[in-house]
């Protein structure tokens, strides 16, 4: 039996819409066949996010073994995760320092 993987970090970009979702689809598809026991998912750097980078941060919330946000969250963002009600569904860490993997 293979053992599980450590946390695995993935840095998100400056921006995401229709045209570089994909991206973000892949690096987490990939992430989650890795096998590690949780990944998270930088965000503080992405400075905008449309619906579709919300659809596919929720579509991997409840695909992925165990999904973290790092933020800090930019204001942009927090205010679209609010507007939905979504930011309660995430496991959130207010940086890549506190989630223990720096």
């Amino acid at each position: 039996m293979r053992g599980r993987t450590p946390p695995l970090l993935l840095t998100a970009g400056q921006r995401f819409d229709l045209e570089t979702v994909p991206r973000l689809r892949e690096a987490l598809a990939d992430a989650r066949h890795e096998g590690s026991r949780q990944s998270i998912l930088d965000i503080s750097q992405v400075c905008f996010g449309d619906s579709s980078f919300l659809h596919e941060l929720l579509a991997a919330r409840y695909s992925h073994h165990r999904l973290v946000l790092a933020g800090p969250i930019p204001h942009e963002l927090r205010q679209r995760f609010l507007l939905t009600g979504t930011l309660r569904l995430f496991t959130t860490v207010r940086s890549r320092r506190s989630s223990g993997l720096v």
